[in-house]
């Protein structure tokens, strides 16, 4: 899905390991629904993003172990880490603008990430 990377738990655990990049790691499943009509705005929010976020998806028909350890009950989630540490998450559908500002503001405002050449104010909004 157009550079985003389907990823196993075990792949998943070894590039979070050494990846020193933003992660949004999307858990979900081929008969979800919402998982469908999130893909366009998944694509958007990565080119709006650019080359500094990954994107990575895990089926969690075929990997539950990761879903398992984080404590995912539903599809679909997303999970987000900087320098190996999960710095937050939402559930559900979400659109490229709400997933682009979720991801500027985590970059931010934890600890973890440094936030590089980006605009300390941005008037953009979550709409």
């Amino acid at each position: 899905m157009n550079d985003i990377r389907d990823v196993s738990d075990e792949l998943f655990s070894d590039l979070l390991r050494k990846e020193k990049k933003f992660i949004v790691l999307e858990f979900w499943s081929p008969g979800c629904s919402v998982c469908k009509d999130v893909e366009p705005e998944l694509v958007k929010a990565k080119k709006d993003l650019g080359a500094d976020t990954m994107f990575m998806r895990v089926n969690t028909d075929h990997n539950n172990k990761l879903a398992t350890k984080y404590h995912v009950t539903g599809t679909p989630t997303f999970l987000f880490f900087c320098k190996g540490q999960k710095v937050g998450g939402t559930i559900g559908y979400v659109n490229a603008t709400v997933l682009r500002n979720t991801v500027k503001d985590l970059i931010r405002h934890s600890i973890s990430c440094p936030p590089g050449k980006r605009p300390s104010y941005e008037m953009d909004g979550y709409g």
